[in-house]
């Protein structure tokens, strides 16, 4: 509905500082949230637990980093699971796995209508999170739509992202989903990074990298699952590392009123959510 009334033209509302905003929120929000991988059932790890787990992360972390210094054909992510995973097989290092913590099917889902009332009730149920649910998944789109525009797109005028067709896309895959058991999504920052990164500047990019979740599901969930924990965190932490516009902390370039702003919006995110987070600073900007 969104798309369909042409409303993604309200993106427009956002400035340049709520965007630094939004950007510096999500990052430490994606930073904070890889230490809950640090516990089990609520306690830290501890001891040689603890000590593997930061090594390991460490490594892939100098992974992703020498990788493009080796090699431009493989992505640097990719290079630092690898490492990892290779350095945990020969050393026969012990350390959680991503099995430990999720169980992946391997197999294509089924077709089923959820199975709740279909009444009004219902609706005003869920009405209030399915609101607050599009609205976040609306503007991480827009938001991350704009961050590709500035990377790839910057002289290239004729070739920015539709927001409306973003927006009834989005829906439309969102409703698909739901009628196979899955949960809404929408574009995520994190990986839009991780594809720049690797070069795939392209809509092909974004194609292949949802087949390839795919089949790594239907085919390889087994390979998966062995994949050490501490690698996807540690590609987690170089992926802020490169979400995060270290540039604005350059306050004194900047107006003070962009800078509260900027800061406002960042530690709502942190604290609440993206939507009341950019929501706030278009109220205020707008004063």
């Amino acid at each position: 509905v969104f798309g369909a009334f042409k409303l993604g033209k309200l993106i427009k509302l956002v400035s340049p500082s709520v965007m630094t905003g939004f950007v510096n929120g999500l990052a430490l929000v994606i930073f904070l949230a890889q230490f809950h991988q640090l516990k089990v059932d609520d306690a830290w790890l501890q001891g040689q637990a603890l000590i593997n787990m930061i090594g390991l992360i460490a490594v892939t972390m100098f992974g992703v980093y020498v990788a493009p210094k080796i090699t431009r054909h493989i992505p640097a992510s990719l290079f630092g699971i690898l490492l990892v995973t290779v350095f945990v097989l020969v050393f026969g290092i012990e350390t959680r796995t991503v099995g430990d913590i999720a169980h992946i099917s391997g197999a294509l889902p089924s077709f089923n209508i959820p199975n709740v009332p279909m009444t009004l009730e219902t609706l005003w149920i869920i009405l209030p999170y399915s609101f607050i649910l599009a609205a976040v998944g609306l503007i991480e789109t827009l938001l991350t739509a704009n961050l590709v525009d500035e990377y790839v797109h910057k002289d290239k005028p004729n070739h920015k992202t539709h927001p409306n067709k973003e927006s009834m896309a989005q829906g439309a895959g969102n409703v698909l989903t739901g009628l196979f058991g899955g949960m809404g999504g929408c574009a995520m920052i994190g990986q839009t990074v991780i594809n720049l990164e690797a070069g795939g500047f392209h809509r092909l990019a974004g194609v292949v990298q949802a087949l390839s979740i795919l089949a790594y599901i239907v085919f390889a969930s087994a390979l998966i699952e062995a994949i050490p924990l501490a690698a996807l965190i540690g590609v987690m932490f170089v992926v802020c590392y490169h979400t995060f516009d270290w540039t604005s902390f350059n306050f004194g370039l900047k107006p003070k009123e962009d800078v509260i702003i900027m800061l406002l919006v960042t530690v709502s995110t942190v604290l609440f959510n993206l939507a009341y987070a950019v929501m706030l600073g278009v109220l205020i900007t707008s004063m």
